[in-house]
């Protein structure tokens, strides 16, 4: 029906529109671009993250899967959509195994999604990617699946 449709739309400033869920990463990050963000300042912007709710990697590597292609071409339609927005991407893991790996792997699933968003032809707009390991992980390494998983993502932060 044509309700679903308009629910599973993004529109761009330029008018692209976006296959992507309202309330997901797309919708919340052109929101959020969409308002006066320059007036926070730097210390309140990098605050402010927003995580990536449809991006996966090969298990154990950095190498970002086929079907989460098309949330890292949505990103780079939203950049190419707000050419004045800078953004620097997290890379996170749970607290399970060792941490010089999991920071490791959390710098290089970042710097996957950079080169990805690079050779999308918005390279310049991102400042950076960073790994974080297990630093801002919230639930321990006994933690069920369930819980651990979420500690594991790639975010997003808009910098000035």
């Amino acid at each position: 029906t044509t309700q679903t449709v308009a629910r599973d739309r993004v529109k761009l400033p330029d008018g692209t529109e976006l296959n992507a869920l309202k309330g997901g990463i797309e919708d919340k990050l052109v929101a959020f671009l969409s308002t006066d963000y320059m007036k926070l300042g730097e210390d309140s912007l990098k605050k402010v993250w927003f995580d990536f709710d449809n991006l996966n990697f090969n298990t154990g590597s950095a190498e970002i899967t086929a079907e989460s292609q098309a949330q890292v071409s949505n990103m780079a339609a939203i950049l190419k959509a707000f050419p004045k927005a800078k953004l620097k991407i997290g890379g996170y893991t749970d607290k399970t195994g060792d941490e010089k790996v999991n920071k490791k792997l959390s710098a290089d699933r970042a710097n996957s999604v950079k080169t990805a968003l690079t050779n999308a032809g918005v390279g310049a707009q991102v400042t950076g990617a960073e790994g974080y390991g297990s630093d801002f992980a919230t639930y321990p390494a006994d933690a069920p699946e369930s819980d651990r998983v979420k500690d594991r993502h790639v975010s997003v932060s808009v910098r000035g």
